[in-house]
């Protein structure tokens, strides 16, 4: 067995099933515990799996896994580590077009030739794989007026026409026949053979499949162990078998799949989790499932939390001082002072989010210290930068005209920002993407990144493998990963200002879509997420444009075109800024799969009239 195998099964001997995970939902408002497997169950299980695998497949054969949340996945994820065989894991496209659209690039592209899911889910995708249904179904997506962290991917602007269906076997592995587990052995692997392939969410190009190696992961979930839990909190998890993590992330997304699913067998703690479709209909399930466990930790992107936010009775916090909640203290009687770190990343961390929840959940236990911000990417597995558990977040301000010409300078009335932690076992460097020379402290530049997590690059795309993993500096060292994220070094952390192709540079100025966003978001209660980027105008100039979602039951009696007034107001005013606002409803903007908002397909959505705008400033067609 591979070193990352012999690994996870020391886990399994030292533990047994004295550790676990489980899956619970909300029924009839009630938190149930829907399944529980312990460590032993599920290494069994994934043995079983692998034993099938080695049968039916050959060495290496890619494997689509398309389940619903849940432990089925787990274990046919590891079954395919202990096989040889590569998972590709990947959201269920069951109802939207574009969904079917992504799924069928990604077969084709990691050339898969079984998809494997669940008895409830086999009919519909062996159907449209035999391309008995190459129509697709319903193509409209469900309102709701929250983040779509589970739905489709909207990479692909077209959603008309048949949806081809590849060819391709579809097997559901909970009512299939599998072999005796004591009678296989986990394969003999190299650390350098590909454990997976992690398809990115794509929100500022096409998704491109990552290969990730049994080294790469092996090494991450060490780097995380070690960077974020000191050795005393690690031999509590080690010893304390009532320990556990909490969270609902997509297990087809890398923190989901590495930070939630995988973290448990590294830390030898256990887990519970909700699926992301339970979490956006009820939010204080993950609440409820903190409370109840006695949950340690916590993972979520910063999107997530604002989601709870906005979601709690009342909303944001206006109170300076925090005031208990009858629903929380009383009819929930839920109580967090268990929880000691609170991850937030896979986006940008806002200062304001976390300073809100924290001042909103402080009467039942939440403390300002369990922050801990990171900075990561799939191509580098999952984490790059971590904050250690107790630290807290470091949130700093600078002048937004020096952030603007590329310095930070701190400054008391400057922007917020938050620091997202020092390396874990990475070498990170702040370089000049322009001239590839590296900038000291305190200047603002191209994050690159090297280190045994940093993956192999894009399966089947050599192009794009040189151009993002073979960067070197102007004075010859690497390779490094270019991450395409922007951001500075101060005092050791790494602080994060957005994406180099997001960069909006209008009358000389260099400003990051993020700032626009976060001052429209809050502007008014009906706001909801938004999509800032740069047009040109007849003459060729460059002017800002923002495509805002709201809620219509919040607008109360107001017209959209008052509130884009408003929005207007306030970006002037914070930050001097002139912006052309239009306004669409729930859902418009589009999203990957991981719930980040994709600019560049807003933009071209907006310039192709595909947007059903309830109100816009633009003065001439985009």
């Amino acid at each position: 067995m591979s070193e990352l195998v012999r690994f996870l099964h020391e886990k399994v001997w030292l533990l047994g099933d004295t550790r676990w995970y489980a899956r619970v939902d909300r029924v009839r408002g009630e938190l149930v515990e829907v399944e529980r497997l312990g460590f032993a169950q599920l290494d069994a299980r994934a043995r079983a799996v692998g034993a099938w695998l080695a049968e039916r497949t050959p060495p290496g054969a890619r494997v689509l896994l398309m389940y619903p949340a849940g432990l089925e996945f787990l274990t046919v994820f590891l079954g395919c580590l202990y096989s040889g065989r590569t998972a590709v894991p990947a959201p269920l496209p069951d109802t939207d077009r574009r969904a079917l659209q992504r799924a069928e690039r990604v077969i084709r592209d990691a050339g898969v030739g079984l998809v494997l899911t669940d008895t409830a889910h086999r009919p519909r995708l062996a159907s449209w794989l035999s391309g008995a249904d190459t129509n697709g179904t319903d193509t409209t997506r469900p309102d709701t007026t929250g983040p779509d962290t589970t739905g489709p991917d909207t990479t692909d602007p077209d959603t008309t026409g048949p949806v081809s269906a590849p060819q391709a076997e579809c097997v559901a592995t909970d009512s299939t026949e599998l072999p005796d587990p004591d009678t296989w052995p986990p394969l003999a692997q190299d650390l350098s053979a590909t454990a997976y392939v992690q398809y990115t969410s794509g929100s500022t190009s096409e998704p491109r499949g990552v290969v990730i190696t049994h080294r790469d992961l092996l090494h991450n979930l060490l780097a995380i162990r070690e960077t974020i839990l000191p050795p005393d909190v690690r031999d509590e998890l080690r010893d304390d078998p009532s320990q556990a993590g909490a969270g609902w992330l997509p297990h087809y997304h890398d923190m989901g799949l590495v930070g939630i699913l995988l973290s448990p067998l590294a830390s030898c703690g256990n887990l519970v989790f909700c699926s992301p479709v339970s979490f956006i209909a009820h939010p204080l399930l993950w609440l409820q499932m903190i409370s109840r466990y006695r949950a340690f930790y916590t993972f979520a992107p910063d999107f997530g939390y604002d989601w709870l936010l906005r979601r709690l009775k009342g909303g944001r916090p206006t109170e300076p001082v925090p005031v208990p909640d009858p629903e929380l203290n009383l009819e929930l009687e839920l109580e967090l002072s268990c929880l000691r770190f609170a991850l937030s990343g896979a986006e940008p961390v806002r200062a304001d989010v976390l300073d809100a929840v924290a001042r909103r959940l402080a009467p039942i236990g939440f403390r300002q210290d369990i922050w801990a911000p990171s900075y990561g990417l799939a191509e580098a597995t999952l984490m790059v930068t971590g904050t250690p558990c107790g630290s807290g977040a470091t949130v700093r301000r600078f002048d937004r005209d020096a952030l603007e010409a590329g310095r930070a300078v701190p400054a008391p009335d400057g922007a917020e920002l938050v620091g997202c932690g020092r390396p874990t076992g990475t070498d990170v460097h702040i370089v000049d993407p322009g001239t590839s020379r590296p900038l000291d402290d305190g200047h603002v530049g191209e994050i690159w990144v090297r280190g045994d997590s940093v993956t192999n690059g894009y399966l089947g795309n050599p192009q794009a493998t040189a151009e993002h993993f073979g960067a070197r500096t102007a004075d010859g060292d690497g390779p490094f990963l270019r991450t395409g994220d922007l951001g500075f070094r101060q005092d050791g952390e790494l602080y994060v200002t957005g994406r180099a192709k997001d960069l909006i540079i209008v009358n000389g100025r260099n400003i990051h879509p993020q700032d626009i966003e976060r001052v429209s978001e809050t502007a008014d209660t009906a706001t909801g997420p938004c999509a800032a980027f740069a047009l040109p105008d007849g003459s060729g100039a460059e002017r800002i444009v923002l495509v805002q979602e709201i809620r219509p039951r919040h607008l109360e009696g107001r017209t959209p075109a008052t509130l884009a007034d408003t929005i207007r107001k306030r970006l002037a005013h914070e930050l001097r800024l002139a912006a052309h606002v239009v306004v669409v409803g729930p859902m418009s903007v589009p999203r990957t799969t991981s719930g980040k908002v994709q600019r560049a397909r807003t933009r071209d959505a907006l310039r192709s009239s595909r947007l059903a705008t309830l109100h816009s400033d633009l003065p001439t067609p985009a």
